[in-house]
């Protein structure tokens, strides 16, 4: 049996339907309450003062006489200054005491606010940042990561396509071209049978939008500056022609990461998963599925919890294959994630629908703070 709500619950209830409420009008119990929850930091108060004015038989007196209006200004000009007739006006009393309406500073947007806290928190973990152009070749967003030419993430239902240029340069040494090339032909040294087709140098020069993160991850592996062991991130927008629903965008923001070393596993990868989930999202709990990416063996598929909110899945990770870093010249584990980041805002704000947090509605902008 579901026990009775008490005056705390009742009275957020009654506020989460109406919004505002004048103390005066609700019931002595729920008047107190109102005094525990501003303790709580729950509530915020507005004192407003109505005020009845009449005249009195002085006044009625006076006004039988007749009465000559003075004005008074409440701005001094450089006219009046210039001219000497400050002199002879009345300026309007100011009371430094009364009320005013409230007003709302400029601030940065709440979303704004949490992806510069998340990137502050992972510099602070010692991860670099990743950066690079939204328009990218096939190769990185695919080829490299060991995705089939023709697989059904490159098809237009899955990925947009650049119309002017349709070809780029693929910015690699011809040696990894051809480790890549032959990895999909018959998996090279990897120990991998390949995907068994013709590789097209055509098809990896294609531009697109990139699909995901993970193409930074890519061009990363194969930096001259790359360190072992490193670790590195990203939080860049990306674009798919989703169908737009209360989780799913056009377009969307990503946080990918790396992690590269000697001895990693898949209980590093889980430990780096969970601590996202908990610390930049509030999540009470969180689950792990097994997954599969093209990329990655083992994958992860990574969803959370929060009380009050539900369950949300935030994205897939995984353990490189050696289909990916042989090719690329890297020897050791390399642990990847690439979560949805706009969800990970949606379930630390309690927002429900993901549109919500490119809205223009400034009311919601100005009282929003990310907790």
């Amino acid at each position: 049996m579901k026990p009775e709500a008490g005056n705390d619950e009742r009275l957020l209830q009654l506020l989460n339907a109406e919004e505002k409420a004048t103390v005066e009008k609700l019931n002595p119990e729920l008047q107190e309450t109102v005094q525990v929850l501003k303790g709580r930091k729950l509530l915020d108060i507005e004192v407003r003062t109505k005020r009845i004015i009449e005249l009195t038989p002085a006044g009625r007196k006076t006004l039988k006489k007749g009465t000559k209006e003075t004005p008074e200004l409440t701005q001094l000009t450089q006219e009046l200054i210039v001219s000497g007739k400050w002199k002879r006006v009345k300026l309007q009393k100011y009371n430094i005491e009364a009320p005013v309406a409230r007003t709302w500073p400029g601030k940065k947007h709440p979303y704004l606010q949490f992806l510069e806290e998340v990137r502050d928190k992972l510099v602070t973990l010692g991860f670099k940042e990743m950066v690079g152009t939204a328009v990218e070749t096939s190769f990185f967003n695919f080829d490299a990561l060991y995705t089939p030419q023709d697989h059904p993430a490159r098809e237009a239902s899955g990925i947009y396509f650049v119309k002017s240029p349709k070809e780029g340069s693929i910015d690699a040494p011809k040696k990894i071209l051809a480790n890549v090339r032959e990895t999909h032909e018959n998996g090279w040294k990897t120990g991998s049978t390949g995907w068994k087709y013709k590789y097209s140098l055509k098809e990896a020069k294609r531009l697109i939008l990139r699909g995901h993160g993970t193409c930074l991850s890519a061009r990363t592996l194969l930096s001259k500056d790359l360190q072992v062991p490193s670790r590195y991130f990203s939080i860049v927008r990306c674009y798919r022609p989703e169908i737009v629903d209360k989780t799913h965008l056009t377009e969307f923001n990503q946080v990918e990461g790396i992690i590269i070393d000697k001895d990693l596993t898949l209980r590093d990868l889980l430990g780096v998963l969970g601590k996202f989930a908990t610390e930049m999202a509030g999540a009470d709990k969180v689950k792990f599925r097994p997954d599969y990416f093209p990329f990655t063996e083992p994958s992860v598929e990574l969803a959370a919890y929060r009380k009050g909110y539900g369950w949300i899945e935030f994205g897939g990770s995984g353990i490189f294959r050696p289909e990916v870093t042989m090719p690329l010249g890297i020897k050791e584990p390399v642990i990847a994630w690439g979560l949805g980041i706009d969800r990970l805002f949606m379930m630390r704000a309690r927002i429900e629908e993901i549109r919500y947090i490119f809205t223009q509605d400034l009311d919601w902008i100005r009282r929003k703070a990310v907790v």
